[in-house]
């Protein structure tokens, strides 16, 4: 083992600047855009992906690059895109060798195969001394580095809410006109030292919001800071301010992206651990308040505490649902704001030894008001009222290529969710993962965010997934995932069952070069209208039939990539409708000036919204964007990157969609732009020092 280790040690090093030249050529934005391109490409609902809380974390490993030799496995899990059995496989690697001697023994561990090593290059270093953990204010803020941004977004048509409004009007109805500009802002500030110290600020005002008025007392809209301080005596981590916290497998609390049924078929436990700081503009998904973890021997043991005031309808002395989307641009949505008074009061013990993990998580709330309100039958089990426990175990057990793992959770009136599964990898080439899961129908904990289909409550499935090597250039993932909901749901009135499933076929014959071809097949049960097109109680099926292929080309600086999809979808007795979308990207990198451009143009015709197509779009560091586009039309934009002086980087971005299905309005209500087309443009300006 060892001549063989060393003589192809020897051999990659002659041949390194061949083989990964990407790593230098390629600047992290652009390996975060491949891992948001990966990621993503399966979600519908891009309300439902955080691409800044996503970008903060990848931007900080790639300033602070994990060093293998005394990595953890939660350090390896923060880069998302490794598997559990690709972290265990590299921990054995390096437990066997002693320690690497250089980063292109990846091509060494098992389950390590071009497309991963090529993403993960640039989040990893091998030292060959063990790094400094002694916590010294002098040496960290003489290493920091700092960070100002600032984003400036509009729309060239004007919406209706934009439009003027008589006097006699607003006294009619106030809600009829927007208070504030049309315009989107933001401001950031941020503070990275290593691993040991991160702080931030964040202010913002979403299009339509008051900067200073009778409603916006203040000069932004939102506030957001925070105070993260890593490594320092016996604690772990210690966060102030606004922060997030995910434990288990989310059936308690996960406040972090949940992976879902993506592309990456075996990786679908959750990736982050802990607490963390929340640095995004998400103005609901985090806490605020104080929370430590002390580390002693193998033993974590995290408390934290939470008090925010929660946007909510309280005019009838209690609550509904909680406001989530953080607008505050009429009347009617400033008078929801900070309703609610929510104490949040947690912890979690975890147990790590060599083969196992266990831990415990309990976190209680309190809300005043209490949320209250009449129960629709789908509602029949929700949760109500002024107080919630839940409580949960978790655990995971490796050895020799097989990992169990699971979360057991139970809710304060006794319900009950359950998760487990197993990966496995029976070859070096091949990867399985089996998994259960069960939610009881009168399961309903606030914080939950686990694997499934409908809000970690009221279902039952299994999935399985595999990802297998056939050859060094090849990879075939695929995925199928069953379930059944034992209650009615919001959008159905009887209990209902579904299943999806994937194939996917990568391909990469040299690194200038990658390519896929993605079938996906879903069934689900829907409602049935009458000849009146009311919706009925009677059931039907509903079956989606998508296929993708996307090509990717870079060399000398140029990137391209073409995307050609095609959607069936047929329900019911109708007559089966088909999407078809073809978009070609294009960047180039100029090597005599700091400029980069990007541009994309892309044709759809999607005649029904569940024909929509979402394709992920470059777009302004943290600002990730996938649009729904369904109709008959085109989409473009053109990002503008330069880097003015060392440090100083301006973005300027436009995007259009123009629908040629003969509409002539985009949007409803005070959204509504009385236009066939829409055009955004983003100004972006970072400045690190």
């Amino acid at each position: 083992m060892k001549t063989r280790r060393i003589c192809f040690i020897i051999s990659i090093l002659l041949v390194a600047t061949t083989l990964f030249a990407q790593q230098e050529e390629t600047a992290v934005d652009r390996v975060i855009e491949q891992i948001y391109d990966f990621l993503m490409e399966d979600i519908d609902d891009e309300a439902a992906i955080d691409y800044g809380d996503l970008y903060d974390d990848l931007t900080a490993i790639y300033e602070s690059p994990i060093n293998l030799n005394t990595a953890t496995p939660e350090e390896l899990a923060k880069v998302r895109f490794l598997s559990d059995i690709q972290i265990e496989n590299l921990m054995y690697y390096i437990y066997k060798v002693g320690r690497m001697q250089t980063i292109y023994e990846l091509q060494l561990v098992d389950g390590f195969d071009p497309f991963t090593i090529r993403l993960l290059l640039p989040f990893v270093r091998v030292a060959t001394q063990y790094d400094e953990t002694t916590w010294n204010l002098r040496d960290v803020m003489r290493h920091s580095k700092h960070e100002l941004t600032a984003r400036f977004d509009g729309t060239f048509e004007t919406r209706q809410g934009y439009t003027d409004a008589t006097p006699e009007t607003l006294a009619e109805n106030p809600n009829a006109r927007y208070t504030g500009d049309p315009f989107y802002t933001s401001l950031k500030y941020r503070l990275r030292s290593s691993d040991k110290l991160e702080l931030g600020l964040t202010m913002e005002k979403d299009a339509g919001e008051q900067w200073f008025g009778n409603y916006n007392k203040k000069l932004f809209d939102s506030y957001s800071g925070f105070i993260q301080v890593n490594k320092l005596w016996k604690f772990a981590t210690i966060v102030v301010g606004d922060y997030r916290a995910n434990f288990g497998q989310g059936l308690v609390v996960q406040q972090d992206m949940n992976m879902g049924k993506t592309a990456m078929a075996t990786n679908v436990t959750t990736r982050t651990r802990g607490l963390k700081r929340h640095s995004s503009t998400d103005e609901y998904n985090f806490l605020r308040g104080v929370g430590a973890t002390a580390r002693f021997s193998g033993c974590d043991i995290t408390a934290f505490y939470s008090f925010r005031m929660m946007d909510a309808d309280t005019a009838e002395g209690a609550f509904a649902s909680f406001k989530k989307d953080g607008y505050h641009r009429t009347p009617a949505e400033y008078a929801k704001q900070r309703n609610v008074a929510m104490h949040v009061l947690g912890g979690n013990v975890t147990y790590r030894h060599k083969f196992f993990r266990i831990g415990a998580t309990v976190v209680q709330t309190w809300l005043n008001p209490p949320l209250d309100y009449e129960p629709k039958p789908y509602q029949e089990f929700y949760f109500r009222g002024n107080r919630q426990f839940a409580a949960s175990i978790d655990y995971l057990f490796a050895w020799r290529g097989f990992n169990l793992f699971g979360e057991t959770a139970v809710e304060g009136n006794g319900a009950i969710a359950t998760l487990n599964g197993l990966t496995f990898a029976p070859a070096s080439t091949i990867n399985f993962v089996l998994m259960h899961r069960y939610y009881g129908k009168n399961y309903d904990v606030l914080f939950a965010n686990a694997f499934g289909e409908n809000n970690t409550r009221n279902e039952n499935g299994f999935y399985i997934g595999t990802e297998i090597k056939p050859a060094r250039r090849w990879k075939l993932s695929a995925y199928a995932d069953l379930y059944k909901t034992p209650w009615v749901t919001y959008t159905m009135p009887k209990p209902t069952q579904g299943y999806a499933t994937l194939l996917q076929a990568d391909f990469m014959p040299n690194r200038k070069l990658s390519m896929y071809t993605r079938l996906r097949y879903r069934y689900k049960e829907c409602k049935l209208a009458d000849d009146a097109g009311e919706a009925t109680t009677h059931l039907d099926e509903n079956r989606k039939i998508a296929l993708r292929y996307n090509l990717v080309y870079t060399a000398l600086g140029l990137d391209l990539k073409s995307t050609i999809e095609w959607n069936w979808i047929q329900t019911a007795d109708e007559m089966p409708t088909q999407g078809f979308l073809i978009a070609q990207d294009a960047a180039y990198t100029f090597r005599t000036i700091d400029l980069t451009l990007s541009a994309r143009y892309a044709y759809f015709d999607a005649k029904n919204y569940e024909n929509r197509f979402s394709l992920y779009e470059r777009d302004v560091p943290s600002a990730g964007f996938a649009p729904s586009m369904y109709g008959t039309g085109s989409r473009w934009y053109l990002n503008i990157d330069y880097d003015i002086v060392r440090g100083l980087k301006l973005m300027l971005r436009v995007a259009q969609t123009y629908y040629t299905d003969g509409r002539t309005q985009i949007g409803s209500g005070l959204n509504q732009i009385d236009a066939c087309h829409k055009t955004d443009f983003r100004l972006f300006v970072q400045y690190k020092f």
